[in-house]
């Protein structure tokens, strides 16, 4: 399978490259999608595979595709819509984070930690995993490491491997969130870290105050895409 970085502007030198997937509680996707609408991030470019969805959209005045990149100072963000399926997984995180490490100093991933796992009187709201390049700059902030005998599975996790493999450094915050539902106030938190750590102030409001609004809407939204996939592979226009 070929991955192509398809770039209608320059990345800046120096730049942080930020993403998260709908994983636990979906709130690796909510915060990207929410830092791209509070910075006013620009569309910069989006990736192609081989195999896409055979969707898109109109955002405005501009097409949208199911794998955007967006642009704020020195932070790209990458808006994944969908993720392709195995073993064409594999494919896509080996090339896209070779990229990565050829084009950025640095990459902060978000995901989300089942709460169920989180200890009686814990006052940590996540936890971080991170390659070699990267646990020094997680411990000095004095954040905690995930548990041992806890795990990282799915796009993070294999991002993660191919960072450590690629001796790049890249750092992942795991916030608690509800393995139930789409949890917004999980990603406002994992927003928060990441402002902590870069000093780029994001507000959180929002997520938090219209969080039953916000799960109702990815909710509903992800319902729709995928009956719009499943109507797609059955009828082309």
């Amino acid at each position: 399978m070929s991955v192509s970085v398809v770039l209608k502007e320059r990345i800046p030198r120096d730049s942080i490259f930020v993403t998260g997937f709908q994983g636990m509680g979906i709130a690796g996707y909510i915060a990207v999608r929410h830092m791209i609408r509070a910075l006013n991030a620009k569309p910069l470019g989006f990736i192609m595979l081989k195999r896409m969805p055979p969707y898109v959209w109109m955002e405005g005045n501009r097409l949208a595709t199911p794998m955007q990149l967006f642009g704020y100072q020195n932070y790209v963000f990458m808006l994944v819509e969908f993720m392709p399926p195995m073993p064409d997984l594999y494919v896509f995180v080996d090339k896209i984070c070779e990229w990565i490490s050829e084009t950025f100093i640095e990459a902060f991933l978000i995901g989300g930690l089942d709460l169920r796992v989180r200890k009686e009187g814990e006052s940590e709201r996540a936890k971080f995993a991170a390659t070699t390049k990267a646990i020094d700059k997680v411990l000095k902030q004095g954040y905690r490491v995930l548990d041992s005998g806890l795990y990282i599975t799915g796009p993070l996790a294999l991002m993660l491997m191919k960072f450590e493999q690629l001796n790049f450094p890249a750092l992942a915050v795991l916030a608690y969130a509800n393995a139930s539902r789409p949890d917004p106030m999980a990603a406002a938190i994992a927003i928060q870290y990441f402002s902590e750590m870069y000093g780029v102030k994001v507000d959180v409001d929002e997520l938090i105050r219209d969080a039953q609004r916000i799960e109702a809407e990815i909710e509903e939204s992800l319902r729709r895409r995928q009956e719009k996939v499943t109507e797609m592979s059955a009828l082309y226009i």
